[in-house]
């Protein structure tokens, strides 16, 4: 986790320091706990159905990717309303009391 901060505090490039951003995100520890729940539910919802195994590998396949694809969106559409609001000049810390 060293070597990440150490790249992102030195980091010119956004897209860069955004993608640094996002995998430090993903491996503290409660991103990651709800990953691993997410893949958890999703195997056992798919494997249920294990009359055909191959039908059950696709379902796992889809869902998980469906799961990534969702998860991704929130994230960016989360951003994409933040960069909005610093831009416009509102007041961050009176966003932060907002959503606290």
């Amino acid at each position: 986790m060293d070597f990440l901060n150490h790249l992102l505090d030195s980091s010119q490039v956004p897209v860069f320091t955004a993608f640094l951003l996002g995998l430090l995100t993903a491996l503290s520890p409660c991103p990651l706990a709800t990953n691993v729940t997410a893949v958890g539910y999703i195997t056992r919802g798919c494997m249920a159905c294990d009359d055909d195994q191959q039908r059950a590998r696709r379902g796992i396949l889809w869902s998980g990717v469906l799961y990534t694809l969702g998860r991704t969106f929130a994230y960016t559409l989360l951003g994409v309303i933040l960069i909005y609001i610093i831009r416009i000049g509102k007041d961050t810390f009176g966003l932060q009391q907002v959503v606290s």
